[in-house]
């Protein structure tokens, strides 16, 4: 079992930018899958209702406006999200040929911008960071060359680093993140929140306090691990991997698992100084 996990694991290091599209391209499914099957929200007095979220996202243009009211169309949306799913199944796929991944990669980014507006509340990080990899991958990939793909690479690498740190760094000036005692406000949220997990926490307030300012410290420290030439990598990647598995189960945040996750090898390749295999 181990030794199949660690094949699995040198062939992801090994072809960074393909992990990160497929793993990013889960995230896309994922999320049209979810889409598609929550059609009560963009139903009138939903959610995502067009009558009100129309307003939220004006149009510079008249142009610009019809578009986005036409794929506010419910069978329009339904369509896009199953082109998407099917985008996104292609680069899952053993399929290597680099016009056809460019390719699923630039419709994933273009639509998802296309689409964003219809689903405004609801979105989140893992649709950023998930648009950011497939649009790094269409731009590597369109390049043609392994100096293009290993660019791709090391920016979503670059980005990863970026977030951890930025998402650290902007809880410190935060009372709650600083006392220790965010983590437990965050657990006792129904949107958030684990009721289990908020009985553990407020059971044990000094364990409570030392976790939430261990996530911090592994926010705010990431960059760090870039130094020696990542030496300490592996072991920050696999710390920081459990974390969002901890958040998918306590949290809910499943997709952004997928979305982190697929990064990790770029982040590996760019502590290492290494690219896309050929």
């Amino acid at each position: 079992m181990l030794s199949r996990l660690r094949r699995a694991a040198d062939s992801a290091c090994a072809r960074p930018l393909a992990t990160a599209e497929r793993l990013s391209a889960a995230t896309h499914l994922l999320s049209s899958l979810e889409y598609m099957v929550r059609g009560k929200d963009r139903e009138p007095g939903g959610l995502n209702d067009w009558t009100h979220t129309r307003a939220q996202v004006p149009a510079k243009t008249e142009a610009v406006q019809r578009l986005k009211d036409f794929v506010a169309r419910e069978p329009v949306t339904q369509a896009l999200h199953a082109s998407r799913a099917l985008a996104a199944a292609v680069l899952i796929s053993p399929v290597r040929n680099n016009t056809v991944r460019m390719a699923a990669n630039a419709y994933l980014a273009g639509s998802q911008i296309l689409i964003y507006p219809r689903h405004l509340f609801g979105t989140d990080g893992s649709d950023q960071v998930s648009f950011l990899v497939q649009t790094a991958a269409a731009l590597g990939r369109a390049g043609g060359t392994d100096a293009t793909r290993n660019a791709a690479v090391h920016f979503i690498g670059a980005q990863t680093v970026l977030s951890y740190g930025a998402s650290g760094w902007a809880k410190l000036p935060g009372d709650a993140w600083r006392s220790g005692d965010a983590l437990a406000k965050i657990m006792r949220t129904q949107t958030y929140g684990d009721e289990w997990f908020f009985q553990q926490l407020d059971r044990y307030p000094a364990a409570s306090r030392a976790l939430c300012h261990v996530v911090l410290a592994l926010e705010c420290g990431f960059p760090l691990l870039l130094l020696k030439k990542g030496r300490y990598i592996d072991a920050g990647l696999l710390v920081m991997g459990g974390f969002h598995l901890a958040n998918a189960r306590f949290m809910g945040l499943s997709r952004f698992a997928w979305a982190f996750v697929s990064t990790y090898p770029s982040v590996r390749a760019l502590a290492k100084g290494t690219g896309e295999a050929a």
